[in-house]
C-alpha cells in the first residue's frame, strides 16, 4: 500500500492499483492543517479512483470540493447522507478488486455524539481500516487488519494503545497538528503513550508519500 497523506486527518492510497481518497482534502481548522493549495489541485485534476468522508466536520471534509468532485466525475463518493444532496452513498463500492466498505461508527466524545459518522473498511490484498473520528471503543468488534490510520486518540490512552496493537500491524496517526504549535500537548501524550509495545508507528507529515507493505 502507498499512501499519501493530503489533509489534516486524510490521505490518498493506493492498493492494488486502485487509488482511494479517505477524509483527503480539508479546510483548516486551527491548529489542525488544511490541504495545501497544490495537493488540492492534483487530486482535482486526477480524481481518486474511489472517493470517501467519514463526516462532515471542516477538518475532515470539504463541501464545495465534494460537490465540484461529483458534478465533474459523476462517481459516488462514500459518506453519510448528510453529506452532500446527491452523489453520496452508504453502499460499498468494489473497483478492480478492492473494497471499500463505510461501518456506521460513533464519533469521539460527548460534543459528536449527533454527528453522523462512518468508518472505512478497505479489503484488497491488504486490509485497511480508516476510523476517521470514530470512538476507539468500536475496534473491540473489529477483525484484526494490516493498517489502522486513525487520529491521535487512538495513541494518547494506554489501555487503547493496547487494542490497537492486537488489531493491526502497522498505525498511522493522523489529525495530529504541528510540534511547534501544539496548545493540547498531543504530541507528548502520543509519545509517551506509544512507547509501549504495539504496531510499527507511521506519522506521516502533510504531503509526505509512504510505501507500506505486510512485514515488519
Amino acid at each position: 500500500m502507498k499512501l499519501w497523506r493530503t489533509a489534516n486527518a486524510g490521505a490518498l492510497l493506493e492498493i492494488d492499483g486502485i487509488t482511494v481518497l479517505l477524509d483527503g482534502v480539508c479546510r483548516e481548522q486551527a491548529p489542525y492543517f488544511g490541504t495545501p493549495d497544490p495537493i488540492r489541485e492534483q487530486l482535482y485534476a486526477a480524481p481518486a479512483d474511489i472517493t470517501a468522508f467519514t463526516h462532515g466536520h471542516l477538518d475532515h471534509f470539504d463541501r464545495g470540493y465534494a460537490r465540484s468532485l461529483y458534478t465533474k466525475t459523476l462517481r459516488p463518493i462514500l459518506g453519510p447522507e448528510c453529506l452532500l444532496k446527491e452523489g453520496i452513498t452508504q453502499e460499498a463500492v468494489t473497483l478492480g478488486g478492492v473494497t471499500v466498505q463505510p461501518i456506521a461508527t460513533r464519533h469521539l466524545g460527548k460534543a459528536g455524539l449527533d454527528t453522523p459518522h462512518v468508518s472505512f473498511l478497505i479489503r484488497g490484498s491488504q486490509r485497511i481500516l480508516f476510523t476517521g473520528d470514530a470512538s476507539p471503543a468500536f475496534l473491540k468488534d473489529q477483525d484484526p487488519v494490516d493498517v489502522i490510520l486513525a487520529p491521535y486518540a487512538y495513541g494518547v490512552t494506554p489501555n487503547v494503545w493496547k487494542t490497537v496493537g492486537e488489531k493491526t500491524k502497522h498505525f498511522v496517526l493522523l489529525h495530529m497538528p504541528s510540534r511547534t504549535n501544539d496548545p493540547y500537548d498531543l504530541w507528548t501524550q502520543v509519545e509517551a503513550t506509544t512507547q509501549a509495545p504495539g504496531p510499527k508507528l507511521w506519522t506521516p507529515e502533510m504531503g509526505e508519500k509512504l510505501t507500506i507493505d505486510n512485514s515488519l
